[in-house]
């Protein structure tokens, strides 16, 4: 049986706006809120090559709008910073973009969280990025094989001497990234630990722990 979408490889999205204000007005209290519920094709943030291969990534000039500004906790569509740094990581000859705050310590890209690999320390930013839920699953997949992780400061030089850079996100997973800033990231190929952990997330969507059946009608 098909689903009523028509779509078995789904994305769902539920949005809650707090919609427009009456003609002529600017006070945000008039506004009527909206709820827009969605499904769409399942879309990757990168081809099936490049999850292979990995990413190749341009640590921006562009600056995260700081989280005292907007509150980057809460998922939204304020995306004037990452779409410039996009631009730039293009114009550089990169595929895909991380930004830097004011001190230029690594954030996020556009849509994903970033773990740089130094020797046995992992690190991820802790300041300045949603907190993903694909994030969280490597903190629990490494808490469960005794793997010390870490959330702190990650300065871009940190990154640009990583051992192994990997993004993760729901529309992915987890992803390599084997060159920043044109330079190879250790051997230039994905390291050992992100293969481990990207072997070990997707073997999670099999887990009946974590996968609901789903009825066709």
């Amino acid at each position: 049986m098909r689903p009523a979408s028509g779509l078995r490889d789904a994305y769902v999205e539920v949005v809650c706006t707090r919609g427009v204000p009456p003609p002529g007005s600017r006070d945000p209290r008039e506004c009527e809120s909206n709820l827009f519920a969605f499904v769409v094709s399942f879309v990757w943030i990168a081809d099936p090559e490049q999850q292979e291969r990995g990413l190749e990534a341009t640590i921006s000039r562009v600056q995260r709008i700081p989280p005292e500004a907007v509150d980057p906790t809460v998922k939204n569509y304020h995306w004037l910073d990452l779409t410039a740094g996009l631009y730039e990581a293009y114009d550089r000859g990169g595929e895909t973009v991380l930004l830097v705050d004011r001190e230029d310590n690594v954030v996020e890209g556009p849509g994903f969280n970033v773990f740089a690999v130094k020797g046995s320390r992992v690190s991820t930013p802790d300041r300045g990025v949603l907190e993903g839920i694909t994030c969280k699953t490597v903190f629990e997949l490494a808490a469960e094989k005794e793997i010390s992780l870490e959330a702190r400061k990650v300065p871009a030089g940190e990154v640009r001497e990583a051992n192994e850079v990997f993004i993760t996100s729901t529309a992915g997973g987890i992803i390599p990234v084997t060159k920043v800033d044109g330079e190879p990231v250790g051997d230039g190929a994905p390291g050992p630990f992100t293969r481990h952990m990207r072997e070990a997330y997707w073997e999670l969507h099999r887990d009946p722990r974590f996968a609901t059946p789903i009825k066709y009608y």
